[in-house]
């Protein structure tokens, strides 16, 4: 909707709007006398213009001789400014055709805020916004603003400085119908914040109270420059002397850009605008570099944008363009995107998130994306039995549950974390009772290891409403994937989830998400992934048997491969060392015997040193399909691992069991541990009697057993199998993953023993040899160079 007119030419067009008493007259007549000083050849406009015959319905309206603001209507109301903005355009235009500033005291934005009052439902109101934007834009071709600056300022607060007003020419009253109605004053700065909401790119707001306190002019009027100077050409006319000025605050971003400067070769860097590169990159002449602290990651990304476009060293693009602009200005990135970038630019800013009391089922969702990185509390190394300050355990409860339920909810929760609580200390205190280290090295890497080993054994009694802190760094595009795919999902907690982490995220990087629940953009994916999700669910309903397989079945599955035969791959591992196609290569290899193509293998996966020396990206070619039944804590750690393909689960269930870990039956705690499934397994069948069967899984605890499926590449595996083998690590998760290598030597035995740090520490000897090969490879380096 908000797209500048093709065609527009070097001008600029900017408008101040905000409620009556917001002062925009002031901070107009301030913005339009400190351009004019800085060298601007501006063109102002003051809309209604009260002064032309083209206003005169709108005076006839203003003064209630048509009846009452709601008896006129939105659309016959807004026929009337839009005709007198209309007598203005031709005006409008021939300014930006010159060149000029032109500012304008409201514009169809004082438009769509005051009738947009008249619309309770906040879709008829967006038809309206639409309705009136094809009216002037396309069908009247009044030309579009650049910007919209909204000062805001809280109904009641603008009413009395209404009241401090002189006397105004197209009424005798105090107030005009508008004026005299606080509710309409107070729902027109809603719909302006509305418009700030919807349409980022046109709006930008500026908060005029700070603290319960209007702030100064001068103070308003730096943060009007500050919208606008970004968006200034250089001035056309030299800078007014300070004797020919009216005194007024100093405005230093109006200047012109001294950081470059024109001269017969091109653009060259001025010593302002090297000192200005030393502070914002950290190399000022090389050919690789990065930014400080000094640019904001919106800057930045801004100039990311740009580069595609522009031929310039980057650093010389920065310096014309972005100097000096503020750094926070979302107009700004909003330029830059619109004019030069396109959907990649999201990824070159990132955004930490934080999501406080998930719970364990949320978690998973939260960490479904493949492109970003997550970080969770660790049920490993806390105790989960503290409680909040009204002494609540740390479990999620679902608002819409009826009172009964809740109830129930609650009590057999708390019974559950009960045991666990009694259970995790009695655990540890056995751990480091039968522990065989001396009394002079218990230190606090000792309690933290015994405290692992009980928190381990203990952990599959907590339910997987148990709640958790989660940590997300994505990217702007990776991040806009998450909230859709949380939007559209069954699950409540989740849809509020990514509400809620739309709306924080909104608040430091707007143009990023801008479209992430439009109806024509993120809406209608969200509308997709849920209306698919629910059509395929009825019909697997319908055609499938509602009955679970046998949990005394197999608990893991190799269930594809590709390629059957893993010697397959030796074309592909040649593929980059020739000049030949695939196919001809393959015809090559064919003729090979075993030993030749072994022997290309085997060098292929080289001389592993230590885990991290994974071989190259051919592998990636061929492909494990797994189907697994574990238990949801082991789910949960597996599941960190991003570079997989096919990842999905099914619905938590109790019915597929679960297993006593062997410290639990030392220690004595067998009954305990299970009489917390047998609370699990009652308050899930509460749940689905309830009619809450998606929330049934609440119930399910981390010990029991899930069924879930992934694919992942060969190259993936080396690291999923050495990593989750390790002897540090967790008990569960290794004894899967070595079923996993066992099975997958009898199908590719090749990769398998290639594999060759599964079970394994670091050896501190081979960390030594890879240090000698690193030396000798840089010796022979020099030698090349010097032979």
């Amino acid at each position: 909707m908000w797209k500048k007119n093709k065609g527009d030419n070097q001008g600029i067009f900017i408008v101040l709007e905000g409620t009556d008493g917001s002062g925009k007259g002031t901070q107009f007549k301030l913005l339009a006398e400190q351009l004019a000083d800085a060298g601007y050849d501006i063109a102002t406009f003051d809309f209604p213009q009260y002064d032309r015959p083209s206003s005169y319905f709108v005076k006839e309206y203003l003064n209630g001789n048509y009846g009452t603001a709601e008896a006129v209507g939105p659309y016959t109301g807004s026929l009337f400014y839009a005709l007198d903005r209309y007598d203005a355009s031709e005006k409008i235009r021939e300014a930006l055709s010159a060149g000029k500033v032109v500012l304008a005291n409201r514009f169809t934005g004082s438009n769509m805020a005051h009738q947009g009052t008249k619309f309770n439902n906040p879709d008829e109101r967006r038809g309206y916004f639409i309705w009136l934007d094809n009216l002037e834009f396309e069908m009247l071709k009044i030309p579009r603003p650049d910007m919209n600056i909204v000062l805001r300022v809280p109904a009641a607060t603008a009413q009395k400085l209404v009241d401090q007003k002189e006397a105004r020419s197209y009424t005798d009253k105090k107030r005009d119908i508008h004026e005299a109605d606080l509710s309409h004053l107070e729902r027109a700065v809603e719909v302006y914040d509305d418009l700030c909401q919807l349409f980022p790119k046109d709006f930008s707001r500026i908060d005029c109270v700070r603290g319960n306190e209007l702030m100064s002019i001068e103070d308003i009027n730096r943060l009007v420059c500050e919208k606008v100077a970004p968006l200034l050409p250089r001035p056309t006319k030299s800078k007014k002397t300070a004797e020919t000025k009216t005194k007024k605050p100093e405005v230093v971003t109006m200047q012109p850009n001294h950081y470059v400067a024109k001269t017969a070769k091109g653009l060259e860097i001025t010593e302002a605008g090297k000192k200005y590169l030393e502070e914002a990159v950290t190399n000022t002449s090389g050919d690789v570099y990065t930014f400080n602290t000094s640019l904001s990651p919106i800057t930045i990304a801004a100039a990311m944008a740009r580069l595609s476009r522009r031929g310039d060293d980057m650093r010389l693009t920065i310096l014309d363009e972005f100097a000096g602009a503020a750094d926070k200005d979302q107009q700004l990135l909003h330029r830059v995107i619109t004019a030069f970038g396109d959907d990649s630019v999201q990824q070159l800013v990132g955004q930490h998130i934080v999501v406080e009391n998930a719970s364990n089922l949320l978690t998973k969702k939260l960490e479904w994306g493949r492109l970003a990185a997550y970080l969770e509390q660790s049920t490993r190394y806390i105790y989960f039995d503290q409680k909040d300050a009204e002494g609540h355990y740390r479990y999620f409860v679902p608002d819409h549950f009826d009172m009964a339920t809740k109830k129930a909810y609650c009590q057999i929760m708390d019974e559950i974390f009960d045991n666990y609580s009694e259970m995790v200390r009695k655990a540890t205190a056995h751990v480091r009772e039968h522990d065989s280290t001396p009394e002079t090295e218990r230190d606090g890497a000792w309690k933290g290891a015994t405290k692992a080993q009980a928190c381990d054994a203990v952990r599959p009694v907590l339910p997987v409403a148990t709640k958790s802190t989660v940590g997300i760094f994505a990217s702007g595009q990776a991040l806009e994937s998450l909230i859709m795919h949380l939007l559209a999902d069954e699950l409540p907690e989740a849809r509020v989830a990514g509400q809620h982490i739309l709306d924080e995220a909104r608040k430091i990087i707007p143009t990023f998400l801008e479209r992430a629940d439009k109806p024509e953009r993120g809406g209608a994916i969200i509308a997709y992934r849920a209306g698919t999700a629910k059509t395929v669910k009825e019909l697997a309903e319908k055609h499938l048997p509602d009955n679970h397989a046998d949990n005394t079945g197999k608990v893991l599955e190799l269930t594809d491969i590709w390629p059957r035969n893993e010697i397959d791959l030796v074309p592909d591992m040649l593929y980059e060392h020739s000049n030949l196609p695939l196919s001809e290569l393959r015809k090559a290899v064919a003729d090979w015997s075993y030993d030749q193509k072994l022997e290309v293998f085997n060098a292929y996966m080289g001389e592993r040193l230590n885990r991290r020396h994974r071989p190259g990206r051919a592998l990636e070619k061929a492909h494990y399909s797994w189907d697994i039944l574990c238990d949801y804590g082991i789910f949960r750690d597996l599941q960190r691992h991003r570079m997989v393909d096919d990842l999905e689960w099914q619905l938590l269930t109790p019915r597929y069991g679960y297993e006593v870990p062997k410290l639990i039956e030392d220690a004595g705690l067998t009954d305990t541990f299970e009489a917390c499934f047998d609370l699990s397994l009652k308050l899930h069948s509460v749940l689905q009697k309830a009619g809450y069967a998606l929330e049934a899984q609440y119930a399910t605890l981390l010990g029991h057993r899930m069924r879930w499926k992934v694919t992942m590449n060969a190259r993936e595996t080396f690291h999923f199998n050495e990593l989750r083998t390790s002897p540090q690590g967790h008990p569960g998760c290794r004894k899967l993953v070595l079923q996993m290598h066992e099975t997958l030597t009898e199908a590719h035995p090749l990769l398998a023993a290639a594999m060759k740090f599964v079970n394994q520490d670091e050896d501190p000897a081979l960390t030594r040899l890879a240090a000698e090969r690193h030396t000798q490879f840089k010796l022979e380096q020099v030698d090349d160079a010097e032979g």
